[in-house]
């Protein structure tokens, strides 16, 4: 928590139970009379206690990316954060029950894609769009049977010549004011976001920090679509359709979410983060006086592995899918009506 006192230019921060008898609440600025006590021992021990709030207001914060790639389209609906978990620290990932086929209601899609409809379906073409097209008849249009399919296609001739893209599809940086700004940047997971805060405030010396950045980083692979229904997704309609929404694209990939911590200003970190950073002597002294926590969520379990060094970062912007060893997770998705075919657009 950030406060400046009266009649002082400078922030300072203070722990978040730092003022006795104040609760913060994030997204709002204060203005609070406190009585402050400067005990002799320990030595400068200081003291805050809250005796009014004079002034609460709502703060609308503009959310600002230093974008170096954005290939992502206006229909995509970004799902690449909202699952993840990270090992090793009690937070598991809540991976979604998803397939090409799948019905939701309009208020579980691409939320929590819960409470499925599982009426008959008719029978669906599968386009899994490598170099070489895979096409895959779906009779049964259940999850089962589309695991099945995509255990087939992994061991096809179509999967092994598929070449995987080297340039991200998403790129981008943004330095932070502090650690709490975390969850602004990744809003639609917050234990996620908690996880990679609480690591950052375990890891870094933040008081002999300069400048703090977050880094969000997603390859695309490969996309599975599905023919639009011509008579209807159901074989029998339901009574609600009007208000359901199919699952007709999955794009697959891997994501790095990344904090940095630097003793060197934001843009020098910028300036060493592009190209192959890692082996540029010209960057040697940036990265050595910064530190970095690194996780990547590379397969279906959306679990992220946790590294703590700038060359692990580069040999994951090398290697996104590992030579071909994982394709990924669900990371984008296009939703489409049951009742009239139309795009689906998540807050409309």
């Amino acid at each position: 928590m950030l406060v400046k006192e009266e009649n002082m230019s400078e922030y300072s921060k203070v722990a978040m139970n730092g003022i006795l008898g104040f609760n913060y609440e994030k997204g709002h600025e204060y203005v609070l009379k406190i009585e402050k006590t400067i005990l002799a021992k320990p030595a400068n021990d200081i003291r805050y206690k809250l005796l009014e709030i004079i002034n609460d207001n709502v703060v609308k914060t503009t959310l600002v990316w230093d974008t170096f790639i954005d290939d992502s389209k206006e229909d995509e609906i970004d799902i690449s954060s909202k699952y993840n978990g990270v090992q090793g620290w009690w937070d598991i990932a809540n991976t979604p029950y998803i397939y090409v086929g799948a019905v939701f209601p309009e208020n579980s899609f691409a939320t929590s894609f819960d409470k499925e409809i599982t009426g008959k379906k008719q029978s669906i073409n599968l386009c899994f769009d490598f170099t070489e097209p895979y096409i895959a008849m779906m009779n049964d249009v259940r999850q089962n049977e589309y695991n099945k399919i995509i255990k087939e296609v992994i061991r096809s001739k179509e999967y092994q010549n598929f070449k995987y893209p080297t340039r991200p599809y998403i790129a981008k940086l943004t330095e932070l004011k502090s650690l709490e700004n975390v969850e602004l940047y990744i809003d639609d997971n917050e234990n996620f976001a908690s996880i990679l805060k609480k690591m950052g405030n375990k890891e870094f010396d933040i008081n002999n920090t300069v400048s703090l950045c977050l880094g969000k980083v997603i390859f695309k692979g490969f996309t599975v679509s599905m023919d639009i229904p011509e008579k209807g997704i159901f074989v029998e309609n339901p009574t609600n359709k009007d208000n359901l929404v199919y699952l007709r694209t999955l794009t697959y990939g891997t994501s790095a979410y990344f904090l940095i911590a630097s003793k060197y200003p934001y843009n020098e970190i910028v300036s060493s983060l592009k190209g192959p950073f890692v082996k540029k002597q010209e960057n040697e002294e940036v990265l050595n006086n910064s530190q970095i926590i690194l996780l990547t969520i590379s397969d279906i379990r959306q679990t992220a592995d946790i590294s703590n060094s700038f060359e692990a970062l580069q040999n994951y912007l090398n290697n996104p899918f590992m030579s071909g060893e994982t394709y990924g997770y669900p990371i984008f998705c296009k939703g489409m009506y049951v009742k009239d075919n139309s795009t689906f657009i998540p807050g409309k």
